[in-house]
């Protein structure tokens, strides 16, 4: 076996689907004929792929007569090597029992030739004086997303291989007041959702100035007391700015004061230092660019995966991550596309904050689904919207009681409307229940 080939498990591989029919049905949903090495082996799975899809029998003798149809019995080696291909299982030193094995060892080398073929286009590129650098390390960047992306083809599982886990995020919501996945911050809303889970991508959408960069800068700051690590794109405001409502949260100073530290007593300032000494601690790491790339946010997103550990990544906000698209429609639906892969093939939860347009009805109406910008390709892509509601009154002061948090869709459970309490204080949102509380803990 070298490195980049496995040439006997090819062959043993397609001597377990001419054998047995069972085999088919297990290897075709795993690999692609030009997932094989050798030109011989690509042409055979192929021609054995389209007799399976066909309805047609599989056996040497079918594949020799569709070989000749085609005129390349010649070019796979002849009758006589066709039928060697069964010597391992007949000689009983490979079992059809063990296919997917094989399968993923021919899908493993696979990879690393692509892997290998990507470096030799990053040499080429980079000898190319025409080619600017970031379009060279761009193509590098969406060659192995894709090959990434192919990789993840597997079969059904049967149902009992996953009711397990089923049962086990049922034990575990049920012990967490019906939390399965990472907090939002807000009990009423991880009762609804169950959380924000692997492999989910959120959306947060509302207007400038009603709530969206609060509502997630909370959830990364629960997050981090929660000890899970959280990567912060923060493309509308600085990492000083987030720090600041961070220390909002986590002490008894309103925000206005820490935006306006002259006011602070002197008496109060060891409160601020202690707050920001436990903040410190949270496993948060706050990118601030003004301007990213798609490929250049999957990249770091990734990288901060495998260095920290990360598990929940949250972005603000869509219209600032550029990506390819003459029109928005085409950039928007590319990046929130971007980002539902990220949060499967990462296993970790992404929540997005997207702007709404301005609403016919004025500021104080009601937002819903058709208000995201660019809303089909985001809602599509979307786990979970939500669309926090701050209504004013005519004096431009907040009207607590018609404070909501609209659950636009929500896959894991119903969609409707939470009544909420925004604390201007704090820059949170509480369960208006807990309002009386969070008010008392800001005094």
């Amino acid at each position: 076996m070298e490195a980049l080939t496995h040439v006997d498990a090819e062959k043993t591989l397609i001597g377990c689907l001419l054998l047995d029919p069972d085999c088919l049905y297990r290897v075709l949903p795993l690999l692609k004929a030009q997932d094989f090495y050798l030109d011989s082996h690509r042409r055979i799975y192929h021609v054995i792929a389209e007799l399976a899809e066909a309805g047609k029998p599989v056996d040497d003798m079918t594949v020799t007569d569709a070989l000749i149809a085609k005129a390349q019995l010649d070019a796979i080696g002849g009758v006589g090597y066709l039928v060697t291909l069964s010597d391992n299982v007949t000689s009983e030193l490979a079992r059809t029992t063990n296919v997917e094995h094989y399968a993923q060892l021919v899908l493993d080398k696979s990879r690393r030739r692509q892997a290998r073929a990507v470096g030799q286009c990053l040499v080429n590129a980079t000898d190319d004086i025409s080619v600017l650098t970031s379009e060279c390390i761009e193509r590098v960047q969406e060659s192995l997303l894709e090959i990434e992306a192919a990789s993840g083809r597997t079969a059904a599982r049967h149902v009992k291989e996953f009711m397990p886990e089923v049962l086990r995020e049922l034990e575990t919501q049920s012990q967490n007041q019906g939390l399965v996945g990472m907090t939002t911050g807000i009990p009423a809303l991880n009762l609804t959702t169950g959380g924000i889970r692997p492999c989910e991508l959120w959306t947060i959408g509302a207007l400038p100035g009603k709530g969206k960069t609060s509502l997630g800068v909370q959830i990364v700051l629960e997050n981090g007391k929660a000890g899970t690590p959280t990567y912060v794109f923060s493309l509308e405001m600085q990492n000083l700015e987030i720090g600041k409502r961070f220390l909002a949260a986590n002490s008894s100073l309103p925000a206005i004061q820490i935006r306006n530290p002259h006011s602070i007593r002197s008496n109060r300032w060891m409160e601020l230092l202690q707050a920001a000494a436990e903040i410190a601690e949270y496993p948060i790491y706050v990118d601030d660019r003004p301007s990213l790339e798609i490929q250049e946010l999957l990249a770091s997103a990734r990288l901060y995966i495998r260095r920290h550990g990360v598990k929940l990544v949250v972005v603000d906000y869509l219209r600032l991550v550029n990506a390819p698209g003459r029109e928005l429609r085409d950039r928007v639906g590319y990046v929130a596309n971007a980002l539902r892969q990220l949060a499967k093939s990462e296993r970790v939860g992404v929540v997005l904050l997207s702007q709404l347009r301005r609403p016919e009805g004025g500021i104080n109406a009601r937002p819903s689904m058709l208000d995201l910008k660019e809303s089909g390709d985001i809602e599509a892509h979307s786990h979970v919207v939500l669309l926090p509601y701050l209504p004013v009154g005519d004096d431009g002061r907040p009207i607590p009681k018609d404070e909501l948090l609209i659950i636009g869709k929500n896959r894991n459970g119903g969609v409707g409307s939470l009544p909420v309490y925004f604390d201007e204080r704090r820059l949170q949102f509480f369960d208006r229940t807990d309002s009386s509380k969070s008010a008392q803990q800001s005094d």
